[in-house]
């Protein structure tokens, strides 16, 4: 299926981007660290030092970094599949349909929340002094 230039691009862009990142902080986080632990000295030896982002590039590090370029065009080829692209575009035509509130109308929600927020605090506050001062009277009378 032939899509227009700029149908759903923000919306495949963003799922795009928002998919790799999480992919990216799973790489960087956790697989580097995985690899370097099962492969030892044989994975950790640095063929260049102090890349800015990356540090140390070590078999580990390009290994992760092919994982990552792997994920990125897998992830790519799936969000331009016709039923993903269409679902992406779809969702991205119903959100320019919504009204959405002014920047008056959002604080005043922000104030409503945190002044709730405070008055349960205050009452959850209240509340658990109360029980505690009537159950720390009646564990005293029970024990003597």
């Amino acid at each position: 299926m032939a899509y227009k230039k700029d149908q759903g691009r923000y919306a495949r862009m963003s799922a795009f981007w928002a998919l790799f990142a999480l992919v990216g902080y799973g790489c960087f986080s956790g697989l580097v660290f995985q690899i370097r632990r099962w492969g030892g000295d044989s994975v950790t030896e640095s063929y260049v030092d102090n890349l800015p982002l990356l540090g140390n590039l070590d078999l580990a590090m390009i290994l992760t970094l092919g994982f990552l370029a792997v994920c990125g065009f897998i992830l790519y080829t799936l969000l331009n599949k016709p039923k993903a692209a269409d679902l992406l575009i779809e969702t991205e035509a119903e959100l320019k349909k919504v009204t959405w509130p002014s920047a008056g109308d959002t604080w005043k929600g922000t104030i409503a929340v945190i002044i709730t927020v405070g008055v349960m605090l205050a009452y959850l506050f209240v509340a658990d002094a109360v029980l505690l001062s009537v159950l720390t009277k009646f564990m005293q009378a029970a024990q003597g």
